[in-house]
């Protein structure tokens, strides 16, 4: 026989695990779609770190290439300073590439962000890598236009010498030759102190001492690219003085001969 307190029970138990079960539910449900929604926007971060990452180094590695070959074109830079200044562009690159693999395999979004903020922070091609290398193509250009006008000027000085050798007055070209080969060697100089100033640069890796120096010595060099420049304008306005000054002296000589012929 079925006792009626046992009923009662038993009714009782199953009222409340009814009752119960719906709040469970919820208690067990939404955390777990906190956590997966959560995952979710995790690995969408990331993913947008990881592209971010891609682009920068990618523009980067792009940018050092670009310059290890227009340094291999220089004429006039010393194999010394080239393979130099190569080595530390082909070390940035290979640096960035493996920058770039460990923050495809970060498991951290916290990792990555510094991993990313490290690509402007510690390499510095756009701050002192990339300048650095247009500073020594800049120079070696200068210096190539330096060699040309030391060779104009040894053209120069033979048709004076020879306007001279016919009785002509060329003190005056003379003089503006002098002023041309100075300037011409002072344009060397400072294209060459501009390359020797940056060629052993090295990124700071956040050193703000190392950073203020580099700075510095980039401003310096350009300083002296534009100072080598201004020479070598003068320079070429000297030679146009002196080759009008030449002529001159040419149409000078044709007249007194066509005078003097009976």
């Amino acid at each position: 026989m079925i006792n009626k307190n046992t009923i009662s029970l038993a009714a009782a138990a199953i009222i409340i695990a009814v009752s119960i079960a719906p709040a469970f539910a919820q208690t067990t449900t939404r955390p777990l779609g906190r956590r997966v929604a959560s995952s979710t926007l995790i690995q969408a971060r990331m993913t947008q770190i990881t592209n971010r990452a891609d682009q920068e180094i990618t523009q980067r590695v792009n940018a050092l290439n670009t310059l290890i070959a227009r340094i291999g074109d220089m004429k006039n830079v010393s194999s010394g300073e080239k393979s130099a200044l190569q080595t530390t562009l082909q070390n940035e690159i290979s640096e960035l590439t493996s920058l770039q693999q460990k923050i495809a395999s970060d498991t951290s979004t916290t990792t990555m962000r510094d991993d990313l903020q490290s690509i402007t922070q510690s390499y510095r091609i756009y701050a002192l890598v990339v300048p650095q290398g247009q500073i020594f193509a800049t120079a070696d250009r200068a210096l190539t236009l330096a060699t040309s006008m030391t060779t104009l000027g040894t053209d120069l000085q033979s048709r004076i010498s020879q306007a001279q050798s016919a009785g002509q007055s060329v003190a005056s070209l003379q003089s503006t030759l002098s002023d041309l080969t100075a300037k011409v060697s002072d344009a060397q100089t400072n294209a060459q102190a501009a390359i020797t100033e940056v060629s052993g640069l090295t990124p700071d890796q956040g050193n703000t001492t190392q950073l203020q120096a580099n700075t510095s010595a980039l401003k310096d060099a350009r300083a002296k690219i534009k100072t080598a420049n201004q020479d070598l304008i003068a320079a070429r306005q000297d030679a146009g003085t002196i080759v009008k000054g030449l002529r001159s002296l040419e149409k000078n000589s044709s007249s007194a001969t066509s005078s003097a012929t009976p």
